[in-house]
């Protein structure tokens, strides 16, 4: 008999027969036959695995049928955690070792390189290098500060009783001589006409508005007619004095610069009696008027352009940085800073900025 397995046949030993010739299987003989089964198909198994053709399956069962425990998987043999840390060690050896081995072979561009970073001086020269020269700051003398001798004590009932003062005159180096206290104390170098004239506040300190301090409109009409000088022409008045549009073109060094009327009123610098603020000010101080609101609108003014005053010092750092004294002539260096002290009957000349250099 033959049997067939993957396509190949395998002879497979015939039972022998019975005595009476019968091909059918007694009873009795149940024990040897099925011994005799299972010895075939060991043998047909064995003939598989010699072939290549055993499956796993196969392998299994007949491992059950003949009391074989199936072969487990090969494992790995297990390393010692002292066999483990030494093979660790000597691979960071190796790996150091590695690292430290220059290549045999070197490229042109690589030694170029070594070149180009290669010490300009010998190992053994210790000298330091030079020290790092950087550009001194200019030097401004520390302005001179100013003490306000104590003045008359006015009240809101008894101002209007005194008499106006006489307007100021002009010294030979350009400043405005008020008498009184405010001698050589408030002295600015520009009368309100030269300032408004000139361009100041993008030509619109006079526009209409409104006063929130006040609570009611304040007139362009009426307070121009309130000034003591006059400009050449209507279409002049309306573009320096009382432009809706405050434009940056209209002022002495043709930018913007300063607040506006609102921004005034919240920092709490507007008197009522001047609801328009410190130009107002002056306007009526030039002209005689002396007030409560006189002290604290002069030291204002010191604070600004004053011999310590911070807009005049940030200037005059700005033109020792441009150059010097020969930088004040170029209108570009500093101008919003000088459009600032336009705005508060300052200019910076070169007499001022001499004097300024001497520490006055």
């Amino acid at each position: 008999m033959t049997s067939i397995a993957d396509g190949i046949p395998i002879p497979i030993p015939e039972t022998p027969p019975s005595e009476n010739g019968d091909e059918e299987i007694n009873e009795l003989d149940g024990d040897d036959y099925e011994k005799q089964r299972i010895a075939n198909i060991k043998q047909r198994d064995d003939l598989l695995a010699q072939l290549g053709l055993g499956s796993s399956s196969t392998s299994n069962t007949s491992s059950k049928l003949f009391g074989q425990k199936p072969q487990s998987k090969s494992k790995l043999p297990t390393l010692s955690v002292q066999e483990s840390r030494r093979r660790k060690e000597l691979r960071a050896k190796e790996a150091v070792l590695k690292r430290s081995i220059e290549p045999s072979r070197r490229s042109n561009r690589l030694a170029a390189r070594e070149v180009e970073h290669k010490s300009l001086v010998d190992d053994d020269d210790l000298t330091p290098p030079p020290p790092i020269i950087r550009p001194s700051q200019p030097i401004i003398p520390k302005g001179k500060s100013i003490t306000l001798t104590p003045g008359p004590s006015y009240s809101s009932s008894d101002q209007e009783e005194f008499a106006p003062a006489p307007r100021p005159t002009r010294g030979e180096e350009g400043r405005l001589i008020f008498e009184g206290r405010w001698k050589n104390v408030f002295t600015p170098n520009l009368t309100p006409e030269e300032m408004f004239k000139g361009g100041a506040f993008g030509g619109g300190f006079f526009a209409d508005t409104y006063s929130n301090i006040l609570k009611k409109p304040l007139s362009s009409k009426e307070d121009i007619e309130s000034l003591p000088f006059i400009l050449a022409n209507p279409s002049l008045t309306a573009k320096l004095l009382s432009n809706d549009d405050p434009d940056g073109e209209n002022n002495r060094w043709k930018v913007r610069a300063g607040q506006s009327l609102q921004e005034w009123e919240k920092a709490g610098w507007i008197w009522p009696e001047d609801p328009r603020g410190w130009a107002q000010w002056y306007v009526r101080f030039w002209e005689g008027r002396r007030c409560v609101d006189d002290e604290r609108q002069v030291r204002r003014w010191l604070k600004v352009a004053g011999s310590t005053g911070r807009f005049k010092r940030a200037l005059l750092k700005k033109i020792m940085q441009s150059g010097g004294r020969n930088a004040i002539a170029d209108e570009d260096v500093g101008a919003v800073l000088r459009q600032c002290l336009w705005q508060w009957a300052y200019e910076l000349t070169e007499g001022e900025f001499d004097k300024a250099m001497e520490g006055e």
